[in-house]
Formats: structure tokens, sequence, C-alpha cells
């Protein structure tokens, strides 16, 4: 077997020596294989080796980087319907609530034979009664409950406010 240096012709004898752990190339001696051999790459191939190396190079960093800013991200967001604190007093507040609509409501029932300003007035009152009670209930009230009764309460203030449009303006 003969050197793999392509400027000897020496033959290899019981010692070989290589580049690197894994290279097959097997030369006669270490200078020999230090040897520089200058026309083995031409110098335009090289260059397109390098923007190669920088293209594999950048697409391994974005490969990296962009799905670790995701994931940095996606833990990093607040939750899409987050949890509703319990404040205290919400049960207090919401009771007193229902018990105020349901006054108004049986005052606006009693209003048969009254005055247009006194109509009127109650009407408003009951509008007030409606928006209190609602904001109660946004911040009282979670899950299907609460929307089920904002949409009510956002019904009856839709309605209220349309009477006081007809009765009062």
């Amino acid at each position: 077997m003969n050197c793999s240096n392509p400027n000897c012709n020496r033959g290899i004898g019981l010692i070989a020596y290589r580049r690197g752990w894994f290279s097959k190339r097997r030369y006669c001696s270490k200078h020999c294989r230090d040897a520089l051999v200058v026309d083995a790459v031409p110098q335009q191939h090289q260059k397109m080796s390098l923007l190669g190396r920088f293209v594999a190079a950048f697409a391994a960093f974005i490969g990296l980087v962009v799905p670790a800013t995701l994931t940095m991200a996606v833990l990093a967001a607040p939750s899409a319907h987050p949890k509703v604190t319990y404040l205290p007093g919400c049960d207090r507040d919401l009771a007193v609530a229902t018990a105020s609509v349901a006054e108004m409501q049986a005052r606006i029932k009693s209003l048969s034979g009254m005055e247009k300003q006194e109509i009127c007035k109650t009407t408003q009152l009951y509008f007030l009664e409606m928006v209190k009670a609602r904001a109660v209930t946004a911040l009282c009230k979670s899950g299907a409950e609460r929307e089920r009764d904002l949409g009510r309460f956002d019904a009856d203030v839709a309605h209220a406010n349309d009477d006081i449009a007809t009765r009062c303006l």
C-alpha cells in the first residue's frame, strides 16, 4: 500500500499515520500527513463552502431560537380565561342587588295610575338598579352562570333604556 500524499510515492511500512481517528487515508510519515496540498480545492468552491456553512449555521440558529422564543411567549402569556377571584362580600352584594332589582320591578308593576313624571323617575331608578346589579354580577360570578345572567341583564338594561326613551323624552 502506498502513501496517500499525492507528492509522495513511498510505501507504508509497519506504522501508518492518519489525520484523525476516522480518516481512511494512511500516510507513510507525519511529514506526509501534515503536508499541505494546495491544488486540492479551487478558490471559488471554498467561497461557496463558506457561504453554505453560513447558511447552514443561520438556519440552525433560527431553528433553535424561534421555537424557544415561541415557547417562552406561550409560557409567559396569561391564560385565555382568567380565573375570577372571589371577592369578599360578593354573596352579600349579589343578595342586595337581587333584592333591589326585585323591589324596583314590583314598583314598576304598580305604576298603572301614576303621573308621567313618577313613571319616568321610577323607570330611571330601575335602569340604575339594573346597571348596578349587572356590575356586581360581572365581578362576583364566573362560568356559564355569569354569561347567562349578564345576557339577561343586558337585555333588561336595553329594554329599560328604550322605555326611558319613549316615556321620558
